[in-house]
């Protein structure tokens, strides 16, 4: 079974747009969660390091971009094997 993945970040490209176009080149199911600035004031307490974008897969969360986009590109089977 597919986990459960929420990519959640601002509606802007900015640090989460190599995530999506990876999730959706590799054909990963996601939900893409955007909030708005007004919202952040009160999710910011509970992400880890207060800070976006963070993956949250079946629940868990993944935070800081660079980890991420590697986690996304295995998961769509872009990342090299070497």
């Amino acid at each position: 079974m597919a986990p459960h993945i929420r990519l959640i970040y601002f509606d802007i490209p900015g640090k989460a747009e190599l995530t999506r176009v990876l999730l959706n080149v590799g054909n990963v199911p996601f939900e893409d969660y955007t909030i708005s600035r007004e919202q952040w004031a009160e999710l910011k307490p509970t992400m880890p390091y207060g800070q976006i974008p963070v993956l949250e897969v079946d629940g868990k969360q993944l935070a800081q971009s660079s980890a991420i986009e590697r986690y996304a590109a295995r998961l769509a089977g872009l990342y090299p094997q070497d």
